[in-house]
């Protein structure tokens, strides 16, 4: 924590509350995907957004559907995964105390990104509507950087924009993804207990340190020195 220069925080459940439905996006991309002729019964509600975009992908290149027919089915999850988030734009809320902690986490030097699965205007507008926009150097959505989250690069890229190193980077988020996404890219971690799903969030993969919310991360970081 010595050469911490900037942290990086996931959006949904860690900065802000919201009311997206994501079984519902899920449901929908997979209705569509088996319009298409991915097989009933290959994709669940029960798998990540990320993990059903694999594996319709794999399985329309093990099929030999031309790239152009894959790239249209992509764009046309993403209109799905798009609608599901700007339908809940209107009930965004900011998590008690977080606009404050990044003004403070600012004036110490700090710099701070956001790197979200969601879309980047759907990350924007959140943040707008939190009074928190001006306060990132960098923020990242779906589709901006080479890999998602968990891949290591989604940090790896993040870091690069704010000029640095991953190891000069700490990494906070709600859930057990924005874990693994931090021990693939070998940054250190914080939990934040704010997820929308609770405990349930990090599926029995609890993180070594986790904190109330990003309310408590000054003074955390503080107790470190």
């Amino acid at each position: 924590m010595n050469t911490l220069k900037g942290i990086i925080f996931d959006l949904d459940g860690t900065l802000i509350h919201t009311s997206i439905n994501f079984a519902v996006m899920k449901e929908r991309m997979i209705s569509f995907l088996e319009e298409k002729g991915i097989p009933e019964g290959c994709l669940t509600p029960k798998q990540t957004t990320v993990v059903i975009i694999a594996t319709c992908e794999e399985i329309l290149r093990e099929e030999g559907r031309p790239q152009e027919e894959i790239d249209e089915v992509n764009r046309k999850l993403e209109e799905i995964m798009n609608l599901g988030e700007l339908e809940a734009i209107q009930d965004v809320s900011e998590v008690n105390g977080v606009r404050d902690v990044l003004q403070e986490l600012r004036e110490a030097g700090y710099k701070l990104a956001v790197l979200t699965r969601s879309h980047h205007a759907y990350a924007v507008e959140a943040l707008r509507r939190i009074g928190a926009l001006d306060l990132f150097d960098v923020i990242l959505g779906r589709g901006e950087t080479p890999k998602p989250k968990p891949y290591r690069e989604a940090l790896e890229h993040t870091a690069m924009l704010l000029g640095l190193d991953p190891k000069e980077t700490l990494f906070v988020g709600d859930n057990h993804i924005d874990v693994s996404s931090a021990v693939n890219a070998e940054v250190p971690f914080i939990g934040v207990k704010t997820g929308r799903r609770g405990d349930l969030s990090w599926d029995g993969r609890f993180p070594e340190v986790l904190i109330e919310s990003v309310a408590d991360l000054p003074s955390y970081l503080r107790s470190l020195g």
